[in-house]
């Protein structure tokens, strides 16, 4: 989001326990791997030019496309405050946004009936921002 080549190619966005802010992401998340192998291999300390190069939050300006935001209150590999924080950006501008959360799911939606609320909000958000 937030690229204008990415905001003319769709129409609509699903952004499923994404990242919001790289630089909060090096300090809360409980999986270091993933965040510190994107800015290179480093902590966000050694190197934070690295975590701002393609932090999101840098470009919420920018957002212009809708998006369904979906969250696992239990999903300590990228916590809740990435998506209230992305959701809480669309609403500020006005941008059509929907913040899905399912307060006992991790960062996989497991529970059978859950999955299918899922599914279900993510193709009537489709439809209703691609027809």
């Amino acid at each position: 989001a937030g690229h204008p080549k990415m905001s003319q190619r769709f129409r609509a966005l699903v952004n499923h326990d994404g990242l919001f802010d790289m630089r909060e992401m090096a300090y809360v998340t409980e999986e270091l791997w993933f965040t510190e192998h994107d800015a290179g291999g480093f902590p966000q300390y050694v190197n934070p030019e690295a975590y701002e190069k393609f932090n999101p939050v840098n470009h919420v300006a920018n957002w212009t496309q809708p998006m369904l935001v979906i969250q696992g209150g239990r999903d300590y590999r990228v916590p809740d405050t990435q998506s209230i924080g992305t959701f809480t950006a669309l609403q500020r501008q006005g941008i059509p946004s929907r913040m899905l959360y399912f307060p006992k799911e991790n960062h996989w939606t497991l529970n059978a009936f859950n999955s299918v609320v899922w599914y279900q909000e993510i193709f009537d958000w489709m439809k209703q921002w691609t027809n």
